[in-house]
């Protein structure tokens, strides 16, 4: 089968963006599969992690178009150290008319998403591919959900099957529950959305909650899933002095930080432990909490490449997962989490309950969810892991997680897209 996928992002550009797929790559080129990828150069990334470009199987053949970056725009009007928002439009207290201004054009002007001016440098290099290589499917995946709407463009134009992927939603993504832009804006939000959802051959989503919401029935969930070499940290590990608590990734509007510190804080105040942020972007003001908060017994990371970055989260003795507080959180399932449940090691999760990523940590016994309101249990559930990791018990459990693992996720995909061929 011959693909072209397209996606604004892919290695060098790090992040969770990209993890998805670049998991499912060699899967679909073991299965036989023909697979060209449209993605940007050089584009708006969050980050770079140029380690990733290995991972990448030889056979996968990559076309990169130039991409505007407002990056360089955005530096140049708030300093070289501000960077551009990734996947946040929130705007703290200091922040002055000319961000103000930027972010409300951004959220009821610039529609579905700033990424949308790669379109037509993208639609133009693929209608070229298109011409001189057949392929029996097109597969768009977003965030930015923009990129869906170069598929749109390819299927009017040439009758090809299209699949959609949807790694988050798009009217309902957090950003803009957070920050609601205008009724018109929305409205035509949830208009492209819908032609999108019901003119593909197939929707893809990361969970069963966003399937529920997405205007189409036409729908699969398929997990992200983690990889195996996850587990291959854990043999190496060593036992601690310390209680070492983890965050790893990015923070994003509706998380409870500050929140999460000062009940770690105060469950574990006569207790050694140490909170470690791991490639997490943090502000000025969230450094300077931790340190009146934490002295001493915090870390900030910086970025790391990503198999050091696994490889942070198997060497730890408890992860904090921290669930975004806006309607649409049910289906929030992170590339993240499957890490984290791929590791074996107890998961702390701070956040609104009953969403999938609380009852996949239930179905694993890696410990329950709370909400804000509950912190004298949560408080209580911290203690206990720490005692007994203090009493020398192994908290590592050993479990049958084969089902997450991103080969098994990929033979599910494989399956839907040769069933789709038949069509």
């Amino acid at each position: 089968m011959r693909i072209l996928l397209i996606s604004y992002y892919f290695p060098p550009c790090g992040g969770a963006a990209v993890q998805r797929w670049l998991k499912w790559l060699p899967e679909l080129v073991k299965a036989g599969f023909e697979v060209t990828v449209l993605t940007t150069q050089d584009g708006d990334y969050p980050i770079l992690d140029p380690s990733l470009l290995k991972e990448i199987p030889p056979q996968v053949k990559i076309l990169r178009t130039r991409a505007p970056k407002f990056s360089k725009l955005w530096k140049l009007l708030f300093g070289k150290k501000s960077e551009l928002p990734h996947g946040s439009l929130g705007l703290d207290e200091k922040a002055g008319l000319l961000k103000k201004l930027l972010v409300w054009t951004r959220l009821n002007l610039v529609i579905p998403d700033a990424r949308k001016f790669w379109n037509p440098a993208a639609l133009r290099s693929a209608t070229r591919f298109l011409r001189e290589n057949p392929i029996d499917l097109v597969i768009t995946t977003g965030p930015p959900h923009s990129t869906h709407l170069i598929g749109l463009k390819l299927k009017e134009n040439h009758r090809l099957k299209w699949v959609a992927d949807w790694r988050d939603p798009w009217s309902s993504i957090y950003y803009l529950q957070l920050n609601p832009p205008s009724k018109f804006s929305m409205d035509l939000q949830r208009r492209l959305e819908r032609k999108v959802a019901q003119s593909v051959d197939l929707n893809i989503v990361v969970s069963s909650h966003l399937a529920s919401q997405l205007p189409s029935e036409n729908t699969a969930v398929v997990y992200s899933g983690f990889q195996p070499f996850v587990e291959e940290t854990l043999e190496s590990r060593t036992r601690s002095s310390k209680f070492r608590i983890k965050f790893v990734g990015n923070l994003t509007e509706g998380q409870k930080f500050e929140e999460a510190v000062k009940l770690i804080r105060d469950a574990l105040a006569d207790r050694d432990f140490e909170l470690s942020f791991v490639g997490t972007a943090l502000s000025p003001d969230q450094r300077e909490f931790l340190a009146q908060n934490l002295p001493g017994k915090h870390k900030i990371l910086g970025f790391l490449p990503h198999q050091e970055a696994l490889e942070e989260i198997g060497d730890s003795e408890l992860l904090l997962l921290l669930i975004n507080y806006y309607e649409g959180y049910q289906g929030m399932l992170t590339s993240k989490l499957f890490e984290y449940i791929g590791s074996g090691n107890r998961i702390f999760c701070l956040g609104p309950r009953g969403g999938e990523a609380e009852k996949l940590i239930n179905e694993y016994g890696l410990r329950v969810c709370f909400d804000l309101d509950e912190s004298a249990e949560a408080a209580k559930e911290l203690q206990s892991i720490y005692d007994a990791w203090k009493a020398g018990d192994n908290l590592k459990q050993v479990l049958d997680v084969s089902r997450l693992s991103s080969g098994c996720q990929a033979a599910k995909l494989i399956d839907l897209l040769q069933e789709l061929k038949k069509r």
